[in-house]
């Protein structure tokens, strides 16, 4: 078993650079970020009658890019992951659903650099019930949303994001939507 020193490089509120270092070998191992509050919930909209999904194009500052992709939100330690789906359903997409709609896929890592995951979802709305986005800051007020066809995402050539395709993977691997015709 190899003894592995894991140190700390920087030290910010919500993000650290951290460092492996395998002191058996003399050298320094890969540098990762740690991000404070870790993981995070990902998740699509279905409606069943039309066979589309609801995407979010959302700015994303770190590009300084209007991204076209899945809707995200932060862990709230006060809330169930599902619960913090449901509210960002809301806020972000304008459906108002229940705990019965919200199905949880499984969790992936957001990067083999990052200490984060990212838990999966897809959520069945009725197109016709949507109302109002309630955005809870200036970025969020800033997205809009598109519907696709679900079985032509992948053909999307602007989808920067690679979560919608990782949550329609998954959601049809468990039978939770049809597969192509």
């Amino acid at each position: 078993m190899t003894i592995r020193i894991v140190t700390k490089l920087t030290d910010n509120r919500f993000l650290n650079i951290k460092q492996v270092v395998d002191p058996s070998k003399g050298v320094r191992g890969y540098q990762f970020a740690e991000r404070a509050g870790t993981d995070s919930v990902a998740f699509i909209c279905y409606d069943k009658e039309s066979r589309e999904i609801l995407l979010n194009k959302e700015l994303k500052p770190p590009v300084d890019e209007f991204i076209l992709g899945a809707f995200r939100g932060s862990i709230d330690k006060d809330k169930s992951f599902e619960q913090i789906v449901i509210g960002e359903v809301r806020e972000e997409a304008g459906f108002i659903v229940g705990e019965e709609d919200v199905k949880f896929l499984g969790k992936v890592m957001v990067s083999t650099q990052m200490n984060q995951f990212c838990h999966l979802y897809v959520v069945t709305i009725d197109k016709k019930t949507q109302r109002e986005r309630e955005p809870e800051n200036a970025v969020e007020a800033l997205a809009t949303t598109e519907w696709v066809n679900y079985l032509e995402v992948g053909k999307i050539a602007r989808l920067e994001d690679w979560k919608p395709l990782a949550i329609l993977y998954k959601a049809i691997g468990l039978g939770l939507l049809p597969k192509q015709r």
